[in-house]
């Protein structure tokens, strides 16, 4: 016998004996017997498959909220660092007058306690001026000057 030939001989010979079923319905019943849970596996299956689907469209969506984001970021440094230098050049003139108004205030003798508060402020207001001047946001370090 050749590998290729139906072991069970010739297929006209064999008959179906003492059965109202279909050929289709017999088949239905030989793969449920061999695989009870055949149809609840398929159910399981489709569902992952939906659930990965969904999960696949959601962080499309996600991606796509976030390019909306990165482009109004965009939109919005094109703006900003243009003016930094202005807004450098604006810190330094406040720096400046707060100076110039300290000096001032130092002279005046019979307010020595709001001479000594000013020179307080003088100098928070100095290192936030100055912190402000050297931040490398301001920079564009952090945003990119262009």
């Amino acid at each position: 016998m050749k590998s290729y030939e139906n072991p069970m001989g010739d297929e006209s010979s064999l008959q179906r004996v003492g059965t109202m079923s279909s050929k289709h319905e017999l088949l239905k019943q030989i793969r449920d017997a061999v695989n009870p849970n055949q149809r609840k596996q398929n159910i399981l299956l489709m569902a992952q498959a939906a659930l990965l689907s969904a999960a696949v469209i959601l962080l499309a969506v996600f991606a796509l909220l976030a390019l909306f984001e990165i482009e109004k970021l965009n939109g919005a440094t094109d703006t900003i660092i243009p003016n930094l230098d202005s807004i450098i050049e604006d810190l330094n003139q406040i720096e400046e007058g707060v100076d110039a108004a300290y000096e001032i205030t130092k002279l005046m003798p019979l307010l020595y306690d709001m001479n000594e508060l000013t020179g307080y402020i003088k100098g928070n207001l100095s290192i936030t001026v100055q912190a402000m001047v050297n931040s490398p946001v301001l920079q564009g370090g952090l945003i990119g000057r262009r």
